[in-house]
């Protein structure tokens, strides 16, 4: 922060006579002059980047136990800054990214199930009801921006979300149909399936989505614009390393949600990066390493480009996943093999990978556990120096003074949701709400609940955790008909029901 000039600040041939004859006073008043400034001027905030991976399990990193060897950048910042070993998000994309902006469990949000509010429309994250820690660092000073994949408005519908919701500078994929390649029988189609829970037709329809990849449609700050000949994920990119580039002279809160591991729609997984695409991988597997690959270089070009700024030592990244891989992928494990775990609130599912690193601010070389995302809010704020707004409920827990080298994690648990299911899990025991308990050391796929009454060790978990879920309240509404193929399917379900 740069301190404004001073009325006291006058060059010596305008000082008054007395201090021109002795010029060893005017120095040494400045020299004062100067100390009294320093402490009295405020400690310069520091800047936040985070980094939001795209349905990549824990099992693809080697620094989770990983036997695939494609992240070595992600797992030598981890190496060098704060790893998280037990780290909670909702399991799929909309309510993962609604977690982590707001501090706040799905209960209270309404996003306790998948809403793809940007493909269906019907309303979506409203800033009028929750408030995002965008819009609380915005209206405190930060410049802010995000560049990737956002999901949770739907931007023709609701053009300012962006803005409303605290981001000044802006570059997403908006990830409505194409209007470029469909017509208006495909668009009586489409609205005709989402009123009759059509799922299958839904999924094969959604390969109709603005491309997020090759010849990506894209909206900077609210302006549609397509990159015929790009790949989007290099547009994201350009746009983050500007936006750092630009503000490196002001406290910064830089949001990059990347659309890399997931697929370009429900009905296809994979793409083909710069890196392949004259050589195409032979199997979706090697397809999805590439693709991980690919996310990985683009992580380390971020902390390269903050070293080459100079904003390295002043600067708290966070880089995480926002839910488990795609249920078609697998990957070797610590010498098990783990299936994707996205839609399922298991541990491959739920328990993502996370790390936080600032060389100067944060002492590396650590692990920590029991966090989730509703704590990236607080820990935010807690690091800028600001409050949470009066009124507002969070559900998180700062762990900055943790990540500053004091004290520990403020947390004996941690909790997660996705309709109908509740769990949570302690350091290694894992409650869900429909009494089955599991011990996570002994039995991380979650295969063999624990009888009652023969472990009093596991007893006493069950009922600490089980107070837990008991104290958390109902949902609460969304304020609009949940719209997504897994919404879809559970309607269709229960219709076949009755």
């Amino acid at each position: 922060m740069t301190i404004p000039p001073t009325r006291n600040s006058t060059p010596p041939e305008r000082c008054p006579a007395a201090i021109r004859r002795w010029p060893g006073v005017h120095s040494l008043l400045l020299a004062l002059l100067a100390v009294g400034l320093a402490r009295a001027a405020p400690e310069k905030r520091p800047n936040f980047v985070f980094i939001l991976l795209d349905n990549i399990g824990q099992e693809w990193f080697r620094s989770y136990g990983s036997e695939e060897n494609v992240t070595p950048n992600f797992d030598r910042l981890a190496r060098e800054g704060v790893r998280f070993e037990n780290c909670y998000t909702s399991i799929v994309c909309g309510p993962s990214r609604v977690e982590l902006l707001t501090g706040r469990y799905p209960f209270r949000t309404g996003w306790y199930l998948h809403h793809d509010a940007a493909l269906y429309g019907g309303g979506g994250f409203d800033w009028h009801r929750e408030v995002s820690v965008a819009r609380v660092l915005r209206d405190a000073g930060y410049a802010t921006g995000m560049s990737g994949k956002w999901q949770v408005n739907n931007l023709y519908d609701e053009p300012d979300a962006l803005q409303q919701h605290g981001f000044e500078e802006t570059l997403v994929v908006p990830m409505s149909i194409d209007r470029d390649k469909v017509d208006d029988a495909f668009q009586a189609r489409f609205q005709e399936a989402i009123r009759n829970n059509n799922a299958p037709y839904l999924q094969e329809s959604t390969r109709q989505i603005e491309s997020r990849y090759w010849d990506p449609v894209l909206q900077r700050n609210g302006v549609r614009e397509t990159h015929p000949g790009r790949f989007g994920p290099d547009v994201f990119q350009e746009f983050a390393i500007d936006f750092l580039t630009r503000h490196q002279n002001e406290p910064f809160f830089f949001y990059y949600p990347m659309p890399l591991a997931h697929g370009s729609s429900a009905a296809h997984a994979l793409t083909t990066t710069p890196e392949n695409r004259a050589n195409p991988p032979a199997d979706k597997h090697a397809a999805y390493r590439d693709m991980i690959r690919y996310a990985d270089r683009q992580i380390a070009e971020i902390f390269l480009s903050l070293d080459q700024l100079g904003l390295r030592d002043n600067t708290i990244v966070f880089v995480a996943t926002d839910n488990g891989s795609d249920g078609g992928l697998s990957a070797r494990q610590n010498g098990r093999l783990v299936h994707g775990g996205i839609y399922k609130i298991t541990e491959n599912g739920s328990n993502v990978a996370m790390l936080v690193n600032s060389p100067k601010l944060i002492p590396g070389g650590r692990l920590a556990s029991l966090v989730d995302f509703t704590d990236i809010f607080p820990t935010l704020c807690d690091f800028a120096g600001i409050r949470i707004p009066t009124g507002l409920t969070i559900d998180g827990r700062s762990y900055a003074s943790f990540l500053r080298g004091h004290g520990a994690i403020p947390r004996e648990w941690i909790f997660n949701q996705y309709d109908p299911d509740r769990v949570v899990r302690n350091e290694r025991f894992k409650l869900w709400d429909n009494g089955n308990l599991f011990d996570l050391e002994a039995d991380p796929g979650e295969e063999h609940p624990l009888p009652r009454d023969q472990d009093p060790v596991a007893d006493r978990a069950r009922t600490r955790l089980q107070a837990v879920l008991n104290a958390m309240p109902p949902n609460t509404s969304p304020g609009f008909m949940h719209l997504s193929l897994s919404a879809f399917g559970k309607r269709a379900a229960a219709a076949k029901k009755q």
